[in-house]
């Protein structure tokens, strides 16, 4: 048991990349190193994992751990995986006001994040892979471009909707049937700290994808609705769980405490983590054997996975919206994005930290060229 909670705190302090790439870096050590999983075993957690609610690579990494050693496992294994980039962003989050008073630190963050775009472009990639064959899947991909630009509905009942109107249309088809504690304690804002984790915890239960998927709903509510955060802290907080290691959707960490403080941040972190912990140690083993053979989840996967593409290119592009006239943003993007097909093994860590660093010396010169 204590192996297992080593590993998974490497993995938190090393595991740059995303969801993805955290979940082959467990395969590699379970299957094809320790070789306590057959492939078939890892793959099938997987695929229905990938098919539930909450992020992914946290999912797995409490699934494996109560595989092996029960609750006692499957809380090691979460709190190794989470602490490392929790302390980072919660450092992050309390050092961020002071950073953002200079100039270069904005050039750098502006770097980072022209980078990070196109990281979140390039994770799409396998998502697009399994079904871009399908014309359901790019109807429904546009469809869901079209409402979320218009806030038609929440992306959540978006993903979810486009799930079971695949599962049901092609049910229909196939049948031909008819269609149809202190004194700080108490100063806490508990009612905006209420607002953190309601948002969290809905995206954390609901919905379906990597955890980029989740990023459209804190967008939706803490920048847009409640209006808690400006669209350049939402960016610098994406950028941030993009560079940390460990599950992307650390970010809500950074975001939360922005919001108020490390309350905040601790209730940010548990509503997005709570629910997928406990899906992991009920029911999800029992019914992991009963779902693997249902044939409707690869409908439901279907018009999921165009939904949550679809949401997060809108997010995606929001996010940069302000940056689309800037050169820089153009020449940065794209070689991200050139420099990741040709050379997919780059770590991510060195690809976004040289994005920063190149937008400086650019700005720089450029600024006192003036």
């Amino acid at each position: 048991m204590k192996s297992m909670f080593q590993y998974f705190l490497r993995l938190g302090l090393t595991g740059f990349g995303g969801p993805l790439s955290l979940v082959q870096l467990m395969r590699e050590e379970f299957v094809q190193n320790q070789k306590s999983l057959t492939a078939d075993d890892f793959d099938q957690a997987f695929t229905m994992i990938k098919a539930m609610p909450g992020p992914v690579a946290f999912q797995m990494a409490v699934f494996l751990g109560f595989r092996f050693y029960k609750l006692k496992g499957a809380l090691l294994a979460g709190f190794g995986l989470l602490i490392p980039s929790f302390i980072m962003m919660v450092g992050l989050g309390f050092f961020y006001d002071q950073l953002t008073q200079f100039q270069f630190v904005k050039f750098i963050l502006d770097g980072f994040l022209y980078s990070v775009s196109a990281v979140i472009l390039l994770s799409l990639k396998n998502m697009v892979l399994t079904s871009y064959k399908k014309i359901i899947f790019w109807i429904i991909l546009f469809a869901t471009l079209y409402m979320t630009w218009v806030q038609v509905l929440p992306e959540p009942l978006l993903i979810l909707g486009f799930g079971l109107f695949v599962v049901f249309a092609e049910k229909i088809s196939f049948t031909k049937a008819p269609p149809l504690l202190s004194v700080s304690f108490l100063l806490i804002d508990w009612e905006k700290i209420y607002g953190v984790f309601k948002t969290c915890f809905y995206g954390g239960a609901f919905v379906f994808g990597t955890g980029l998927a989740i990023l459209p709903v804190l967008k939706s509510d803490f920048v847009d609705l409640h209006q808690w955060l400006n669209l350049v802290e939402f960016n610098n907080g994406v950028t941030f769980g993009q560079m940390t290691p460990g599950p992307v959707t650390i970010t809500a960490t950074f975001l939360g405490y922005q919001i108020s403080g490390f309350a905040g941040a601790l209730a940010a972190t548990i509503g997005i983590f709570v629910t997928p912990f406990f899906h992991m140690v009920t029911w999800f083993p029992l019914a992991l054997n009963w779902l693997s053979k249902q044939s409707w989840i690869k409908s439901f996967l279907l018009g999921a996975t165009a939904a949550v593409v679809g949401s997060i290119l809108m997010t995606l592009f929001k996010m940069n919206e302000l940056s689309l006239k800037i050169p820089m943003f153009w020449i940065l993007f794209l070689a991200t994005i050139v420099l990741l097909i040709k050379k997919p093994k780059v770590p991510l860590i060195y690809v976004i930290f040289a994005g920063g660093i190149i937008n400086l010396v650019v700005s720089l010169a450029t600024l006192y060229a003036i």
